[in-house]
């Protein structure tokens, strides 16, 4: 089921190493999955031919019931009356990575979601043509939760709070696509009016058109800056309390290979929310 722009954000994946820092990035794909209505696939991916323990991880009924959205003596198949169909599988492979790359090439996703530190979990892995070869052969977004980022839902509660986002455009990938992408997941989140900035970083003769969905729950700001593309982007986040920056990337600036030192990486890595890139079809 797609949204009424065209998008489909119901099916998501989160792939994880258990490691702690991935616990809020659990909490986003869990929070996103439950307000569309749609499926969450947990990915234990594990160097070793362990088998997986799912004690060590947050319990999607336990953490339903922190919410309030379960009762205390609720069982597995209360889960699914709330909407959202939920799944765990595990990968065993030594070179991590190649292993999320083919469970994608076997299961579709509309989003994946994962933690992303400079120098633990996920990023130790993602190295090389591997990331590339994920960025240009899936059709995932992904949204990546840093470490030590709170993000836009809050882990205790799963209360969502998302005040302002904000998208960089430029003509070149086109920005139609991340910008539909957004208004899909703040229409179908549980939260009030988004503020959404439109950032262009240069002469403001050369913004881009962009085909702005008529959203019931976003409302538009143009904003244009002059400097470095990070910097500008960095500061306009830290300057307006966004909770979300949402990048277009082409085929080599995208999805995975968003950390191996693109313009994506970078903001990653000095942003303090999570940041979801979608790449150009």
């Amino acid at each position: 089921m797609r949204s009424r722009y065209g998008i489909s954000v119901r099916d998501l994946l989160h792939p994880t190493d258990f490691s702690h820092g991935s616990h809020v990035a659990f909490a986003h794909a869990l929070r996103l999955a439950l307000d569309a209505q749609g499926s969450l696939e947990i990915l234990h991916v594990n160097r070793e031919r362990t088998r997986a323990d799912w004690k060590s991880y947050p319990s999607v009924r336990g953490t339903l019931q922190k919410w309030g959205l379960l009762g205390a003596n609720a069982d597995r198949s209360e889960v699914a009356r709330l909407g959202v169909s939920i799944s765990k599988s595990s990968c065993h492979e030594h070179d991590p990575a190649a292993g999320i790359l083919e469970h994608l090439e076997r299961r579709h996703a509309d989003i994946v979601v994962m933690a992303t530190h400079q120098r633990e979990g996920f990023d130790r892995w993602l190295k090389g043509s591997l990331a590339e070869k994920i960025a240009n052969q899936t059709d995932a977004a992904a949204l990546f939760v840093p470490y030590g980022v709170s993000g836009f839902v809050d882990l205790e509660t799963g209360a969502v709070s998302l005040p302002s986002v904000l998208i960089p455009i430029d003509s070149n990938p086109s920005p139609n696509l991340i910008v539909q992408t957004v208004a899909a997941l703040v229409d179908q989140l549980s939260c009030g009016e988004t503020e959404v900035r439109l950032l262009h970083i240069g002469d403001p003769a050369s913004t881009p058109a962009v085909d702005l969905p008529n959203s019931d729950k976003c409302r538009w700001v143009w904003q244009n800056r002059s400097g470095d593309v990070v910097d500008c982007i960095c500061e306009d986040a830290a300057e307006n309390d966004v909770r979300l920056i949402a990048m277009a990337t082409n085929g080599h600036d995208g999805f995975l290979d968003a950390l191996r030192g693109s313009t994506t990486e970078r903001v990653l890595s000095r942003t303090r929310c999570p940041l979801l890139s979608v790449h150009e079809q």
